[in-house]
């Protein structure tokens, strides 16, 4: 089983500099706990065997009403 991932300031501000968002490191220390819950419910959401779901590739989208 994969380690859990943990977010810590640095990582909190490399995000934002990259996102183009100023941080001081005092708002990314406090948002560190925030990010930490997001990223275990990322996890759980990690843990299907999506490789074995078929393509719907019979998708049709239609946006003429029917007839």
């Amino acid at each position: 089983m994969p380690q859990p991932r943990v977010s810590d300031a640095d990582l909190l501000i490399a995000a934002a500099r990259l996102a183009d968002l100023p941080m001081t490191p005092e708002r990314a220390a406090q948002l560190v706990p925030a990010m930490n819950g997001v990223l275990q419910l990322l996890d759980a959401l990690n843990q299907g065997a999506l490789q074995e779901t078929a393509p719907a590739f019979a998708f049709r989208a239609g946006w003429e009403a029917p007839a």
